[in-house]
């Protein structure tokens, strides 16, 4: 049985959520968090609208519905367009947009609405910025893009006060092995690391573009297996990465904000 450190015990009846939290939102994410401090430049991202909007979903999607944080949106998102009934304890909800007869709706599908609803109103960005105070649980504000002076949200990632434990419970608990990307794929070939590449399948899809799955079984083509560079440190609880400097993406990002890391159950904020 894999090792659960202490603090998993709190998310004991999310296990399935953790496994699939790890394909996580793609916003929210500082290049090589795991093993240092974040330096002070990367507290804050800039979001377009639609990043935005794909972030929210994807924060619905990754984890078990978050039901008291759909109910806390209802009305920022629906306004006095639609009412909501129910508690987050409940596992079925009554709604009815104006006009309209109350009907049953899941948590998930009331998370899948909300989506919807914010996609096809297009709110002022001062709401959309509330609602991601509340998803991400962090600090947003409207503003433009240094860059490109297009209108979006400032998101701070919380990861300053993020310190890796070096646990182990990211690359040994969670489910991360289909988030390989081409780019990864092509580093390695780049860098020659045969190595890593022989634990890593390769699949064709339909539209001529390439899956990668990590990683491997040596002769079983059998993905999904634990990782195998990871090392445990002689009579010291924790783990040691041995391709670390040039370890996946997805690894690299990890956890990415500390709404996930506390999804996930990892305490790289937790005090020592």
């Amino acid at each position: 049985m894999p090792f659960k450190p202490p603090h998993c015990k709190r998310l004991q009846g999310a296990v399935d959520a953790r496994r699939r939290a790890r394909r996580r939102t793609f916003v929210l994410q500082v290049p090589d968090n795991k093993a240092d401090a974040v330096p002070c430049e990367r507290l804050r991202i800039f979001l377009s609208r639609k990043e935005i909007l794909a972030a929210i979903r994807a924060d619905f999607h990754q984890y078990d519905p978050q039901t008291r944080l759909f109910l806390e949106l209802f009305p920022l998102v629906f306004g006095k367009r639609a009412v909501i009934s129910g508690t987050f304890r409940d596992d079925r909800l009554w709604m009815a947009e104006r006009g309209r007869k109350m009907f049953q709706i899941s948590p998930r599908d009331l998370g899948i609405r909300l989506c919807h609803e914010l996609e096809q109103t297009r709110p002022p960005l001062e709401v959309l910025a509330a609602v991601c105070r509340r998803v991400f649980r962090t600090v947003a504000q409207p503003g433009e893009s240094d860059r490109s002076g297009e209108p979006g949200i400032w998101l701070v990632t919380g990861m300053e006060d993020f310190t890796c434990r070096q646990c182990g419970h990211c690359c040994r608990d969670l489910d991360y092995y289909d988030q390989l990307t081409e780019a990864d794929y092509n580093r390695w070939q780049e860098l020659g690391r045969t190595d890593i590449l022989k634990k890593v399948r390769r699949i064709k899809q339909k539209n001529n573009t390439f899956a990668y799955r990590m990683w491997e079984r040596t002769g079983t083509g059998i993905t999904g297996s634990p990782c195998p560079w990871l090392h445990k440190i002689p009579t010291q609880n924790r783990w040691q990465c041995r391709i670390h400097e040039v370890r996946p993406e997805i690894c690299r990002q990890y956890p990415g904000s500390r709404k996930h890391a506390e999804m996930t159950g990892c305490p790289g904020f937790e005090t020592p």
